[in-house]
């Protein structure tokens, strides 16, 4: 599911696709740095119940069953995967078929980065977070940014959203998305 809205600063796509592991919030950015490329990502540890590995792939989040050797969309896959926890009575699911996705009930818009102005360049910073059970982000984490300032104003634009939240059977539960944030021509701009 893509929501695509359009804003004077800036092209918002938040695209719900699958996700990766809650305790990736500080570890993807410190190991990819700004800039880099998501496609890069290695598998990392999931929840140690779960039959699954998670690795953060071009166009969204990758499962393979432990043992395999092939890698999988998550959005395709149809069993619920829990890749973590927020708390002994939350678990963090992947947004496979068996999960109803989120849907945002409020957005914010970022504020284009001052220390961009000069630039005047288009910029787009993709991310994850997860969206608990009540809606709420929660470890919003930068996969790739142009600049830190960027990533900065992507993090403070998305910690003000509010969701309503992901059911599995009905009920809600926290999931790991994928968002990507679309900077355009900041104010002033002549092309």
């Amino acid at each position: 599911m893509n929501h695509t809205v359009r804003a004077s600063k800036f092209l918002l796509i938040v695209a719900i696709t699958s996700s990766a592991p809650l305790w990736l919030r500080a570890s993807l950015y410190a190991q990819q740095g700004v800039g880099a490329s998501v496609s890069e990502q290695p598998a990392v540890p999931i929840a140690a119940t779960s039959d699954f590995e998670v690795k953060v792939g071009p166009h969204g989040f990758l499962a393979r069953r432990k043992g395999s050797d092939e890698w999988l969309e998550v959005s395709k896959l149809s069993e619920p995967i829990v890749v973590g926890q927020l708390d002994s009575d939350h678990k963090v699911y992947l947004a496979t078929k068996a999960i109803k996705p989120p849907k945002i009930k409020h957005s914010e818009d970022p504020e284009y980065p001052d220390s961009e102005l000069l630039s005047r360049k288009r910029s787009r910073v993709l991310l994850h977070m997860i969206v608990d059970d009540k809606g709420i982000v929660r470890a919003p984490t930068v996969d790739e940014s142009a600049s830190p300032a960027f990533a900065k104003a992507a993090i403070e634009a998305v910690n003000k959203w509010m969701f309503e939240p992901a059911k599995l059977d009905r009920q809600p539960v926290a999931v790991l998305i994928r968002v990507e944030l679309q900077f355009g021509c900041p104010r002033g701009c002549l092309f």
